[in-house]
């Protein structure tokens, strides 16, 4: 895999579908972000998906748990696709 592929597959959860199954991208993410992430329900381990989408937000779905987010906070989000 070229450079230019690995960095393709990163985005943030304002840039995805909804439906699509992606996982956090740890590395790429404030610590502090990424320990919010986690106190507000988020794995590391398990693929999310956005399953709606408002003007203000998304709504984001990790097993069983649904989480909102606003349009801010998903575009801080990295996210790999898989």
């Amino acid at each position: 895999m070229s450079n230019n592929q690995a960095l393709n597959q990163y985005a943030t959860l304002a840039d995805i579908e909804i439906g699509q199954e992606v996982m956090l991208c740890k590395n790429q993410m404030a610590h502090s972000l990424e320990k919010k992430l986690l106190t507000l329900g988020f794995s590391k381990l398990i693929p999310l998906q956005v399953t709606q989408r408002s003007k203000g937000g998304i709504i984001v779905s990790i097993g069983n748990t649904r989480i909102a987010l606003n349009e801010t906070l998903a575009k801080q989000v990295v996210i790999e696709t898989l």
